[in-house]
C-alpha cells in the first residue's frame, strides 16, 4: 500500500495531467491509513497546490536545470520537500529531503534522484534565508509570493488596491476555520456549546452577527460524533449562512432553492421556518439531490423537498409561487480559494461564459416569486461581472424588482454586498437581496 507522500504526489500528479480533483484522489486512497498520516498526506496535497509559484521559485534559484527541463514526478516530489522544509516546522528537512528523493529512486532514474537530492540540500541549508521574491512588476511578484495565477492578481489589484489585494491572496493561503451552524429543531444553542466543550475540551466561539452559529478548531471528533450523526449541527461557512438570514425565511413560507447542492441553505431555510412550510430544494444532478435527502433525514427537516431540476429552463408551472427564492447560482469560485486552492488554476478564458448562464438562472428564479415576495441571488465568487453586473443587469429589465437594503456587522447596504475572507472572516460571497413589488 502506498505511504502518505506517495498517495500526496499521485494525487498530485494527476491534478497537473488531466485537472483532476485531489479531494476525490485522496478520499478513495487513505482509508487505509491513520488519522495523523492522512492529515499531513492532505496538508502536503493541498500545501504545494497553494504555494507552487512560490516552491518553483526557489527551486529555480537553486537549480542549474530550467524546471521545464525537470520531469514531472521529479519536480512535484522537489516541490513537496520544499513545502515540507518552508511551510512545516515539525518535519526535519532531512526527512523532507530524503523522503522526496525515495520517491523519485522508485522510478529507477538515479541521476534524477542525484540532482533533486543536491537541490534540496542546497534549499534545506538555507531555508531561514531563502531569496526575497522581488520581480519587474507589482502583479509578478504577488503572482509568484502568493502563488496565483497574474492575470487574476491583475484583475485583484484593479478591484481592490495594493494592499488589500495583498491581504486576500494571504487569507487565501491560510487555513479557513471551521463554523457550525447548530440545528435549532433538534436542541438549544446553549445546550450544544455545553456537549461540543464537554466533547472536544474546546469552547466553541460565537459567530458575531449570526444566532446559533459557532467556530471551532476539533472538527474530526465532532463529526464522528453522536452529535453529527443525529443532526445536531452541520458544517456551513458564514457567508452561506448569512445568505439565508438576509432572506430571512418565516414559518409557512414556500421557498425554492433553484441551485441547493449540498443544501446547506435549504436546510437552514427550514430550520428558520421552524420546519413549517415547503422548502422546494432542486439540482440538475440526482446524486447531488440525494445528498439533499440525505442532509435533511438527518436533520429531521420534513419541510425540504428535493427535486432533480434544471434551473437553467422555465418552469411556468412555478410562476409568482414562492414567498422567497434562493438563487446561489454556478459561478468561478474564486471566493472559495482558501477551502479548494486548485480554484486558482481555472482558466481565465473560461470564466466568460458564466455570467450568461448567471443571468439565465436569476430571470428564470425571479419568475416564481410572487408579488412582494423576496428574491436572493448569491455566489462564492468576488467578480462583479458575475456579481454587482448581473443584479444591476435584471434590474434594468425588471421594473417591478427592487433592491432591500441590510445591514452586516454595522454595514449598512444598499442591498448588495461583497464578503472577503481576509476582511470578514468568511469565504469571498456576494449577495443580493431583492423584492418584487406587489
Amino acid at each position: 500500500m502506498d505511504n502518505e507522500r506517495q498517495i500526496a504526489l499521485k494525487a498530485l500528479l494527476s491534478f497537473r495531467k488531466d485537472g483532476s480533483w485531489p479531494d476525490l484522489h485522496l478520499k478513495q486512497h487513505l482509508d487505509g491509513l491513520d488519522e495523523s498520516k492522512a492529515a499531513l498526506c492532505a496538508n502536503i496535497t493541498y500545501g504545494v497546490l497553494q504555494h507552487t509559484s512560490l516552491l518553483d521559485f526557489y527551486i529555480a534559484h537553486y537549480s542549474a536545470l530550467p524546471l521545464k527541463k525537470i520531469a514531472p514526478l521529479v519536480l512535484e516530489s522537489m516541490r513537496m520537500a520544499v513545502y515540507q522544509m518552508v511551510f512545516l516546522d515539525r518535519i526535519p528537512v532531512s526527512a523532507a529531503v530524503n523522503e522526496s528523493v525515495k520517491l523519485i529512486k522508485k522510478t529507477g532514474n538515479a541521476r534524477a534522484a542525484g540532482f533533486a537530492n543536491g537541490v534540496l540540500r542546497a534549499i534545506g541549508r538555507e531555508k531561514d534565508a531563502l531569496p526575497p521574491v522581488a520581480l519587474p512588476t507589482v502583479a509578478e511578484t504577488l503572482a509568484v509570493r502568493y502563488s496565483h495565477p497574474r492575470w487574476m492578481v491583475e484583475r485583484f489589484l484593479k478591484l481592490f488596491g495594493r494592499e488589500e489585494t495583498e491581504r486576500l491572496l494571504a487569507a487565501d493561503n491560510a487555513p479557513a476555520p471551521a463554523v457550525l451552524r447548530v440545528n435549532t429543531q433538534k436542541g438549544s444553542a446553549e445546550q450544544f456549546a455545553a456537549d461540543c466543550e464537554a466533547l472536544t475540551g474546546e469552547a466553541p466561539v460565537p459567530v458575531e452577527g449570526l444566532d446559533n452559529a459557532f467556530t471551532v478548531t476539533k472538527t474530526s471528533a465532532l463529526l464522528k460524533s453522536d452529535l453529527f450523526l443525529d443532526g445536531r449541527f452541520s458544517v456551513q461557512d458564514t457567508s452561506s449562512q448569512l445568505a439565508v438570514r438576509v432572506l430571512d425565511p418565516r414559518p409557512g413560507d414556500r421557498l425554492l432553492d433553484v441551485c441547493a447542492a449540498p443544501g446547506g441553505k435549504s436546510m437552514l431555510a427550514a430550520q428558520y421556518m421552524e420546519d413549517r412550510g415547503e422548502v422546494i430544494a432542486c439540482d440538475l444532478y440526482p446524486h447531488k439531490v440525494d445528498l439533499i435527502d440525505e442532509a435533511a433525514r438527518r436533520l429531521g427537516l420534513a419541510a425540504v423537498q428535493a427535486l432533480c431540476k434544471d434551473a437553467t429552463l422555465d418552469t411556468p408551472q412555478w410562476a409568482g409561487r414562492f414567498d422567497r427564492v434562493l438563487c446561489d447560482v454556478p459561478c468561478s469560485g474564486l471566493g472559495v480559494i482558501r477551502k479548494k486552492p486548485d480554484i486558482r488554476y481555472k482558466d481565465e478564458k473560461e470564466l466568460a461564459s458564466l455570467p450568461p448562464l448567471q443571468r439565465t438562472i436569476l430571470r428564470n428564479a425571479a419568475a416564481c416569486v410572487r408579488p412582494g415576495g423576496r428574491l436572493l441571488y448569491s455566489t462564492c465568487t468576488i467578480l462583479p461581472e458575475e456579481n454587482e453586473d448581473n443584479v444591476r443587469d435584471f434590474l434594468s429589465k425588471h421594473g417591478d424588482f427592487a433592491l432591500v437594503p441590510f445591514a452586516w456587522r454595522g454595514r449598512e447596504t444598499d442591498g448588495m454586498i461583497t464578503l472577503l475572507p481576509h476582511r470578514d472572516g468568511s469565504d469571498g460571497f456576494f449577495i443580493a437581496l431583492l423584492e418584487r413589488r406587489a
